[in-house]
């Protein structure tokens, strides 16, 4: 793969995604997958991003990672 960051043109014949990583200091709620699904939507419908990538990884206010799996979410 030959992507220059610096030619953006070199980046047109390769499937790139954006992706959007969210660090909380909390644990994980019960309405979190539908926040963030919100939050996707919201992007799409406002055609921010048409795909892309979510991440969501908990940690605690030392910075200790609180669940074994980051949520994700390929749009």
């Amino acid at each position: 793969m030959n992507i220059d960051p610096n030619k953006p043109a070199s980046y047109k014949d390769y499937e790139v995604s954006p992706t959007i990583r969210i660090t909380l200091s909390r644990k994980k709620q019960d309405a979190d997958e539908e926040r963030f699904n919100e939050m996707i939507y919201g992007l799409k419908k406002d055609k921010v991003l048409e795909h892309g990538n979510m991440i969501v990884e908990y940690i605690s206010t030392k910075g200790v990672p609180l669940e074994d799996d980051e949520w994700h979410k390929k749009f």
